[in-house]
């Protein structure tokens, strides 16, 4: 019995439900009544350039837009969309003040089948600043590391300076204009567009501003790179009878960068030289680097540190204090060509170089032009004339006090078939 009922109830409702809906379709496909609704509209605002005819910008560029309150048949009112109107503002026709100004906003275009109640009572807001403009600094940013081997030498940009321009509150913050660019996948010289950015004293990017030229050009020189020993030189003697322990450098290595063809016959940096007659006691020289030309020194401010120890032990024995004793020593040696390749023939044009050299007199006594190595690296070489450093080893515990000369002519040739002219010895 109960489930009858509940049945029936439910029957009852749903018949309710489908009276109520014939009734609704009938009111408003037939009797129509009369409707009003509220619709969001877009503003399109025309003629912005008078703002900067004025000096004027606006910092809150979004985009406006007003409430229209539309009436009409129910039909009508609900089936017409935002698209059907067209609303403009004319920034022409109104006088334009910093900071917030209300500007009235008017129907162009609306469909015919509805009124509008508000159409007299449309305003929106713009908020506006003077409009500014400065030239700053362009600053080169490059991130990232080459590839082994490679590194980029004093990129440039092509122009120093652009400007930056909009609204007073946003360009007083800019402290400079940046072009940032990666260079891990860099692998030759290149020449790349940047695109500019305005940022302020910590490096924050500002944005709502406009930068003149949007980029710049920046070219990127790829050089090779090689690490090679510093060759430390001195002249002069000694103080008395003070005994120089050891000269060590600080790095004993640097690293260069250049062209493939310059830095491969570099096989070391001199130093200039250091004075000795003056050292009676350890010290730490500042010494600067000679750098060839073409070749740049890497992550180096072309100084290094030179370490001189003093022996300071002192002998009553007449054969200790002979042992003791510093002499310096000259010898003429033959100028050898090291590393070249076996297809070519090098002529030295002047194959003797005189050698200056100093250290303990015992140690000197004994030394011999074979003991000492003089040399030009002409690995990588190829045919022509060039002027190659001449290169200097040393026994230990012997000092270089002067080669003469630094620099030798060699002319490179081809082997050709026959030919026993080798003015050269490997």
């Amino acid at each position: 019995m109960e489930t009858k009922i509940s049945e029936n109830q439910i029957l009852i409702k749903v018949c309710c439900v489908i009276a109520s809906f014939v009734l609704w379709l009938y009111i408003f496909n037939v009797e129509n009544p009369v409707r009003q609704r509220k619709i969001v509209v877009p503003v399109k605002i025309v003629n912005k350039d008078v703002l900067a005819q004025s000096n004027f910008v606006q910092i809150d560029d979004k985009n406006s837009s007003v409430a229209l309150e539309i009436r009409g048949n129910a039909s009508d009112v609900f089936s017409v969309k935002a698209d059907d109107f067209k609303i403009e503002c004319d920034l022409k026709s109104y006088v334009m003040k910093k900071g917030d100004n209300n500007i009235p906003a008017k129907v162009v275009k609306s469909p015919s089948d509805v009124s509008i109640a508000n159409n007299q009572n449309l305003w929106i807001s713009i908020k506006l600043d003077r409009l500014v403009k400065r030239m700053l600094p362009i600053k080169l940013l490059i991130n990232g590391e080459t590839k082994s081997g490679l590194f980029v030498s004093n990129p440039t940009v092509q122009i120093k300076q652009a400007q930056v321009s909009g609204a007073s509150n946003y360009v007083y913050y800019a402290d400079r204009i940046t072009a940032r660019y990666d260079i891990k996948n860099i692998s030759k010289d290149t020449t790349v567009n940047v695109a500019l950015q305005a940022e302020d004293s910590n490096g924050n990017v500002i944005k709502n501003v406009n930068i003149t030229p949007k980029t710049v050009k920046v070219n990127i020189p790829v050089k090779n790179t090689k690490n090679v020993p510093v060759s430390i030189k001195t002249t002069g003697k000694p103080l008395g009878q003070t005994n120089i322990e050891s000269i060590l450098s600080s790095p004993d290595k640097v690293d260069i960068s250049g062209d493939a063809g310059v830095i491969s016959d570099i096989g070391s940096l001199d130093t200039e030289p250091i004075d000795l007659s003056n050292i009676s006691s350890n010290t730490t020289v500042n010494a600067k680097l000679i750098i060839p030309d073409k070749v740049k020194l890497v992550n180096s401010n072309g100084y290094i540190n030179v370490n001189i120890n003093i022996n300071d032990s002192k002998n009553t024995s007449d054969d200790k204090t002979v042992n003791q004793q510093n002499s310096e020593k000259t010898f003429n040696s033959q100028i050898k060509a090291n590393n070249l390749n076996g297809n070519y023939i090098a002529d030295i044009e002047n194959n003797n170089a005189t050698i200056v050299v100093y250290g303990n007199s015992e140690i000197i006594n004994n030394l011999t032009k074979d003991d000492i190595n003089c040399f030009v690296n002409l690995k990588s070489a190829v045919e022509g004339q060039k002027d190659a450093e001449l290169n200097v080893n040393l026994p230990k515990g012997v000092t270089l006090v002067s080669k003469t000369p630094q620099t030798v002519k060699v002319t490179v040739r081809k082997k050709v078939s026959g030919d026993e002219n080798v003015n050269q010895n490997k």
